[in-house]
């Protein structure tokens, strides 16, 4: 019978940027870390419900408390705000009280990072931002050499974008899910555009070890990235108008907070 022993020195590695919300323990082997348990949920706007007691489940299984970490890794974004915030926070909080380092993990590379290295070509990852609007970055496949920084881009944009790197190219991500009937028609009229399988458009456990593997831990904050304003910074004069406050006044209270 092989032996076993107690699991220890672990990575966590939590994604919470889109609607799925990920957790994964990689346990020390002799190539890097070993995939040692995972679970997600599908719980848009809810993971505060789930990510600590999730946690605690999966310790309690091995036996083991939070002193068995070693680093965490987090999924720094772009995605939801307030899903990247809690993640972030539950993540520099238990940083903060075990006294372990911290790294952040960019999203749209991690995504491209799955079906990448099987293409050839182009490959456009388009996340969902807000109605007509997506996170945009594009790679060269299979070595993944980015080709087009990440930004957020209207549908036109995007798919003007894409014209740049000739008629051939694989497109994935939720952005295309949720607006199928912009890039369906986009596909049929550009034969040499290939919609990816929806199954590419959340990271395999293993790929987020492996990105965790290759990140840069410190015991520095994780920074979030955002790329485009909140909803409520786009929406800040109607908002403020709307509690009787001056929009100017508002926009020096936010830009007060910002530098706190």
């Amino acid at each position: 019978m092989p032996k076993t022993t107690t699991p220890h020195d672990l990575t966590l590695v939590l994604a919470g940027a889109e609607e799925r919300l990920q957790l994964v323990l990689g346990q020390p082997g002799p190539d890097g870390d070993w995939l040692l348990a995972s679970r997600q949920w599908t719980v848009p706007g809810q993971s505060v419900r789930f990510l600590v007691p999730g946690l605690q489940s999966v310790l309690d299984e091995f036996g083991l408390t939070t002193k068995a970490l070693a680093r965490i890794a987090c999924v720094r974004g772009p995605g939801s705000f307030t899903g990247l915030r809690l993640v972030l926070a539950a993540a520099e909080g238990l940083a903060a009280g075990l006294g372990i380092p911290l790294a952040g993990i960019d999203y749209l590379p991690l995504l491209a990072s799955g079906p990448g290295p099987l293409l050839d070509g182009p490959l456009h990852v388009l996340t969902y931002a807000r109605r007509g609007l997506v996170y945009m970055q594009s790679f060269h496949c299979p070595d993944l050499t980015e080709t087009a920084p990440l930004d957020a881009l209207s549908l036109e944009q995007a798919a003007s974008r894409m014209t740049e790197f000739g008629p051939m190219a694989h497109l994935m991500g939720t952005g295309l899910r949720k607006n199928a009937a912009f890039f369906e028609e986009l596909a049929g009229t550009n034969p040499g555009y290939v919609l990816l399988d929806p199954a590419f458009d959340n990271p395999a456990p293993e790929r987020l070890l492996i990105a965790a593997n290759q990140a840069d831990f410190s015991s520095e904050s994780i920074d979030p990235v955002y790329v485009r304003p909140s909803d409520a910074e786009a929406n800040l004069d109607q908002i403020a108008a709307k509690r009787g406050l001056n929009p100017d006044e508002a926009r020096r209270k936010l830009e007060a907070l910002r530098k706190a």
